[in-house]
């Protein structure tokens, strides 16, 4: 861990990314005030809302790329920026859980004064077949769930078109065999196999969840959750625990901590997804990168990781 002030000295030019179709309806609004504000301070704020115009836009004169959205629009930029470009997430999609996760407001006074005082870190990413995220990828059950969210989307999305899927999700999933190889944090190769498994790089998920508390992404590996038991009885009973709190308390649950992990399945069409969006099927191939960008956090979130960190805690 290495959080260092942010000090880009005088207000200079920033690139304000966001997807015009993430989160709430009045989201528009938000980002026009957040652009205001910005330019109030003194900043030069370009626009971008497709993925090649920042790439284009993102050069030596950048000073910070805010990403104003949703998770995967945050992981969107991750992937098209340099690791030497300082990102702040501004949240403004619909679950927002990297933003929870670090303390940042979604109120654009409170996010202004935010950038005048944030630390700087370098933060680790991963990829799932090249792919780029952030969060976790998930196999089995949630990913089910997520695509079919994906397949009736029409426009911004709410909480409440989860529901319906969930409930039908938790009746017909079969809950097919998982094999998983993976590279432990001491190069060793292991075989293991489930029903449901997490790849964690943030230790929180959408409604406050958390299926790996002790994840830090920022210490250059995954962390690996996987659900043996298939079945609705046990499916249930995995989400119970995963809603209360205490998966990890669970004896069946089995954790690693990984560079690398593959996950297939002899059954077809069985789905991953990624930071809460669609990914694809099996198989999948998941990789860590270390250090991948320079996230900028508040600075109570970094005095506090400090602090744990000095008590011996485990982050």
């Amino acid at each position: 861990m290495n959080f260092q002030p942010f000090e880009p000295g005088e207000p200079g030019r920033i690139v304000l990314f966001y997807n015009p179709i993430a989160g709430p309806l009045h989201r528009s609004d938000k980002i026009a005030r957040l652009q205001a504000r910005l330019e109030e301070k003194g900043y030069e704020v370009v626009s971008a809302t497709k993925l090649t115009d920042l790439e284009t836009l993102v050069d030596d004169s950048i000073q910070l790329v805010i990403s104003a959205g949703g998770d995967g629009t945050a992981a969107a930029a991750v992937a098209r920026i340099g690791a030497d470009v300082p990102l702040a997430i501004f949240p403004t999609g619909t679950e927002n859980v990297y933003g929870k996760y670090l303390g940042i407001s979604n109120s654009t006074e409170a996010f202004v004064d935010f950038l005048a005082t944030a630390m700087v870190c370098p933060f680790d990413a991963a990829t799932a077949n090249g792919r780029l995220f952030l969060l976790m990828l998930g196999v089995g059950y949630d990913a089910e769930v997520v695509h079919q969210v994906a397949a009736r989307r029409k426009g911004h999305l709410s909480q409440t078109a989860y529901f319906r899927p969930i409930v039908q999700t938790s009746w017909q999933y079969p809950f097919p065999d998982l094999q998983l190889e993976i590279e432990t944090e001491t190069g060793e190769v292991e075989q293991l196999a489930g029903k449901w498994a997490f790849v964690v790089n943030v230790p929180r998920y959408a409604w406050g969840m958390s299926f790996a508390p002790q994840a830090v992404p920022w210490d250059g590996l995954l962390d690996l959750c996987i659900l043996p038991q298939g079945g609705v009885g046990p499916g249930i009973g995995y989400l119970y625990s995963i809603i209360r709190g205490g998966l990890n308390a669970r004896r069946d649950v089995i954790y690693r901590r990984c560079r690398q992990i593959r996950i297939a399945s002899e059954t077809p069409d069985v789905r991953f997804q990624t930071d809460g969006d669609p990914g694809g099927a099996l198989p999948v191939e998941i990789r860590v990168e270390p250090a991948r960008f320079r996230c900028l956090v508040p600075r109570e979130f970094a005095e506090n990781h400090r602090a744990a960190t000095s008590d011996g805690a485990v982050l």
